[in-house]
């Protein structure tokens, strides 16, 4: 109770959704909550709330349960657990964390040095599971050293997701060459990475790494100059992974054609579980995404889309009345984004019909 009461702001600002939603399934097996206030926690958007919510919860259930939920974050996010410790030389000695299971950083300020010393520490982490690394925006080259440990002696890695942290190409070509050291692995997220002008290159080996792994559930991709050109490979390699459930081609620079050609491909329905696809931040007209309409239907599981657009412009009316006939007609759909499409009265009132 005394860690928990003593550490209560940082453990709302810093835990994470991800984190909090691992406790929640631990407090849950334990039968410290019920499957409504897992679910309740589940549902909120915003991660502060729901750490808060979750934090109340457990204060007013007594002691034991306040154990239960300690131990749990120094499994699955023992970074943050020994940070609020005050432990001496958290990052010198990562390497001392043999038993856990995940690792977050958050948001967290480090160095190149620092991810020097994580990458050489992360090597002795051999239950690792989960790693996720968010907006590490100032580690520059460290990141590929991170890849290089990682890929090099991680074997029952299920989930690496490295967002917004610096990837270069060199990284991924590291990681795709290492895919083969990583069987089990089913979520790889890199996305809201910029690999520049040798993007086009690493993708490519990206992909190529990737045929060792077609179990994968989840893939979301970096950017870079011309990436674009590797969606036909992409796609080929697409159609011997029944299971994807989550794609994201986010800033590929995307036209009517490539879209065009990404249709074709659903209409065929070698995705048929996938649930979540991001298209935002690309280069299409109405009459792309007009294109896309039909196909999008194939697509029956889908629960989010997004469309987003790089500047802000205004569909046409026909497109408009096809995005809504879509909204009725897949029923799992629970959220679509399009940020910066311009809805005049008219267009809003078909969509809120849908």
């Amino acid at each position: 109770v005394e860690f928990i009461e003593s550490n209560r702001v940082h453990l709302i600002q810093r835990m994470g959704m991800i984190t909090v939603k691992q406790i929640a399934d631990d407090l849950l097996a334990c039968n410290v909550m019920s499957c409504e206030e897992v679910n309740t926690i589940a549902c909120e958007k915003v991660e502060q709330e729901a750490s808060r919510m979750m934090i109340y919860m457990i204060l007013n259930k007594g002691s034991e349960a306040c154990n239960i939920l300690v131990k749990s974050l120094e499994k699955h996010n023992p970074f943050l657990f020994h940070d609020l410790q005050g432990y001496c030389g958290l990052i010198d000695g990562i390497k001392k964390l043999v038993n856990a299971e995940g690792l977050v950083l958050d948001n967290i300020s480090m160095d190149e040095g620092d991810a020097k010393k994580i990458a050489e520490g992360i090597r002795n982490l051999r239950k690792l599971r989960l790693l996720y690394m968010n907006h590490l925006t100032a580690i520059g080259d460290g990141i590929t050293y991170i890849v290089r440990s990682v890929s090099d002696e991680l074997s029952e890695l299920e989930e690496i997701q490295l967002v917004n942290c610096c990837i270069s190409s060199e990284a991924v070509e590291i990681l795709a060459q290492n895919l083969c050291n990583l069987p089990k692995l089913n979520v790889l997220d890199l996305s809201e990475n910029y690999l520049e002008k040798k993007g086009k290159d690493a993708i490519d080996r990206l992909v190529d790494g990737l045929n060792v792994l077609p179990g994968i559930k989840v893939l979301m991709l970096p950017w870079g100059d011309d990436v674009k050109v590797c969606l036909r490979k992409l796609l080929e390699l697409l159609e011997k992974m029944p299971q994807l459930t989550k794609l994201g081609l986010r800033k590929w620079s995307l036209t009517d054609v490539e879209v065009r050609i990404l249709g074709n491909f659903f209409e065929k329905e070698h995705l048929k579980n996938l649930q979540h696809l991001d298209l935002s931040m690309n280069c299409v007209t109405s009459d792309g995404w007009l294109s896309f309409m039909q196909p999008l239907i194939s697509l029956k599981k889908l629960v989010s889309i997004d469309f987003s657009s790089k500047q802000d412009w205004v569909p046409a009316s026909l497109l408009v009345c096809k995005l809504s006939q879509v909204l009725t007609t897949l029923n799992y759909l629970k959220e679509i984004k399009v940020t910066g499409w311009k809805f005049d009265c008219h267009d809003l009132g078909l969509i809120n019909d849908a």
